[in-house]
C-alpha cells in the first residue's frame, strides 16, 4: 500500500471536490460512465453521499474517495453486498489527469481487503465494459478471472456495451497474494 493514496468513507465533506471533480472530467468518465447525467449540480453529488452513508450504515455498500497526495482524485466502492452468499460488486472511477500513475490498483487492493478481511467477503466482482482497457487493466493486474461476457447489458448514452465479468475469491485473493501485485507488472508475489 502507497501512502500517498489514501481512502476515505465517503461523506459530505467530500462533496465538493467530487462534484467539481466529476464535472471537470464529464466528457473523459461519459465515455464508460452511464450516470453522468445525473449529475448537474452540487446536490446530485450531496444525494449521492448521502446515499451511500446510508448504504454503508445498513450493510449494503462501502464507497470511499481517493486523494492522492490529499487530493481527491476518484471514488471507489463496494456495492449490493449481500451478506447471505458474501459477495459484492465493486465499482470505480478515477479523474483522466490522475490515470496511469497506479493509483486505482492500489485504491482497488485497499477495497479488497476492506472486503475480505473486515467484511468476511468470499466473492467480489468487477465488470467492465469490453473496450474499456483502462478499466480493464485493474482487475486483469490483480488476478481476477474473467469468467464470462454479458451481451449489449449497458445502455451507454447511445449504444449498447458488452460487459467482461471478473471475479476474485477470498482465497485467490489472500492465499495467492493478489494483494501482492506490483503494479504494471501484472506479476503476483505468493505468499508462502
Amino acid at each position: 500500500m502507497r501512502t500517498e493514496i489514501v481512502l476515505e468513507e465517503l461523506a459530505l465533506d467530500h462533496a465538493h471536490d467530487i462534484y467539481d471533480l466529476t464535472n471537470a472530467n464529464r466528457q473523459y468518465l461519459m465515455k464508460w460512465l452511464p450516470w453522468l447525467d445525473q449529475i448537474n449540480a452540487k446536490d446530485d453529488t450531496k444525494k449521492f453521499i448521502e446515499t451511500a452513508i446510508e448504504e454503508s450504515s445498513s450493510g449494503d455498500a462501502r464507497k470511499f474517495a481517493i486523494l492522492y497526495y490529499g487530493a481527491v482524485c476518484g471514488v471507489v466502492g463496494l456495492q449490493q453486498i449481500d451478506k447471505q452468499h458474501r459477495t459484492a460488486a465493486m465499482g470505480y472511477w478515477l479523474a483522466e489527469n490522475f490515470t496511469g500513475k497506479g493509483i486505482m490498483t492500489d485504491a482497488v487492493t485497499q477495497v479488497l481487503r476492506v472486503g475480505f478481511d473486515e467484511l468476511g467477503l468470499h466473492r467480489i466482482e468487477i465488470r467492465c465494459a469490453v473496450e474499456n482497457i483502462k478499466s480493464r487493466a485493474i482487475p486483469e493486474r490483480l488476478g481476477f478471472i474473467n469468467e464470462a461476457i454479458l451481451r449489449q447489458c449497458e445502455w451507454l448514452y447511445s449504444r449498447y456495451v458488452d460487459h467482461f465479468v471478473y471475479s476474485i475469491l477470498e482465497y485467490e485473493f489472500n492465499v495467492e497474494g493478489a494483494g501482492n501485485v506490483t503494479p504494471g507488472t501484472g506479476t503476483s508475489h505468493h505468499r508462502l
